[in-house]
């Protein structure tokens, strides 16, 4: 059985090749002659599949994907030319092997052959910047600040989750800032993978905190949002030799867990971002101090206990109640053990 964000990367990958056939079908319909309309249109089509697979399993499969690390830690310049060259060659394979399943000579090329690879080395350089800005802003944001779906405050149901690491006062000081840097990138590109196999999205890292987040009925749906959290301890679990090896220590992280409305809307001009704002971004952060205080690793919110289906199986237990700072009544709490 394939899991959920498998799904996703399969459907993203049959729609990218779709429409390239799409677009390849209308590029052969527009040169085709009388003659050859059938071989020309097919030649197109097959042309478009070829280009949209090779280069989106590339991406997904190897640039993107969040275990191959050294894809992700190279310079940016590096990695566009990188991805552009792969892209490249996919798409020369793509414009060059419809010819021969056709029958067709290697010579016997298209007479526009040199200007679609042009054009197309150049669509694909495009793409491969536009993929890095939006993994620098985040893809939501990306989306949004395109669309202008928040050029205007608009409130939202969200599960938002903060992740924050315990004792970095005392590592940072031991470690000294550049080394303390290399700890918390690799700390964030390990989250990377349980956040997106959970459909989250990065809100923003502050210092040694990440803030993700999902719309309401997307965190809540499988529980998504504690999948994520359990995934984001178990990854780091599975990589404490890598982290003693390299710092001499194991990082560690408190979560809470919260849901609810929140006001989202672009803040900023010559640098823009996409705040939430309110009380449910409040209550998060005084959730995050209850686990501090409590010795917590996982805290909920009830109001997000009462919304994760009924056959999810991870074993809950309530919390003394807690008063946070700032809130008038006394917060009711869940605390959630790690698997053994």
């Amino acid at each position: 059985m394939f899991q959920n964000w498998q799904i996703r990367t399969l459907n993203a990958i049959a729609w990218i090749s779709l429409a390239s056939a799409i677009v390849g079908l209308f590029i052969g319909l527009l040169r085709a002659s009388e003659q050859s309309l059938f071989t020309d249109v097919s030649v197109g089509m097959l042309t478009g599949v070829l280009i949209g697979f090779s280069c989106s399993c590339s991406e997904f499969f190897v640039f993107s994907n969040s275990r191959l690390r050294m894809a992700r830690q190279m310079p940016l310049w590096q990695l566009l030319l990188l991805r552009t060259i792969v892209w490249c060659i996919c798409i020369l394979a793509g414009m060059s092997l419809p010819n021969w399943f056709f029958g067709q000579p290697w010579q016997h090329l298209d007479a526009h052959f040199i200007e679609n690879f042009a054009i197309s080395a150049a669509i694909a350089f495009a793409f491969s910047s536009g993929i890095e800005i939006s993994r620098l802003l985040g893809t939501e944001a990306t989306t949004a600040l395109i669309t202008g779906r928040y050029a205007r405050p608009r409130l939202e149901n969200r599960v938002v989750l903060f992740a924050d690491l315990v004792g970095s006062t005392a590592l940072a000081e031991r470690l000294g800032e550049l080394q303390f840097h290399a700890f918390l990138s690799d700390v964030a590109q390990d989250f990377a993978d349980p956040i997106y196999k959970t459909g989250g999205d990065v809100h923003r890292y502050i210092g040694d905190a990440v803030i993700v987040t999902w719309p309401l009925e997307k965190g809540v749906k499988n529980g998504a949002s504690l999948n994520c959290a359990l995934g984001m301890h178990r990854i780091l679990d599975l990589r404490a030799s890598f982290y003693r090896t390299r710092y001499e220590t194991e990082p560690r992280i408190r979560i809470a867990i919260h849901c609810g409305q929140v006001a989202a809307g672009e803040i900023g001009d010559w640098k823009k971002e996409i705040a939430l704002l309110g009380d449910t971004m409040n209550t998060t952060a005084r959730i995050e101090s209850a686990a501090r205080d409590l010795g917590e690793q996982i805290v909920l919110s009830d109001d997000l206990v009462k919304r994760l289906p009924d056959t999810l199986r991870t074993p809950k237990r309530v919390l003394p109640a807690y008063e946070a700072a700032g809130k008038q009544d006394k917060l009711t709490l869940w605390a959630v053990d790690l698997p053994s």
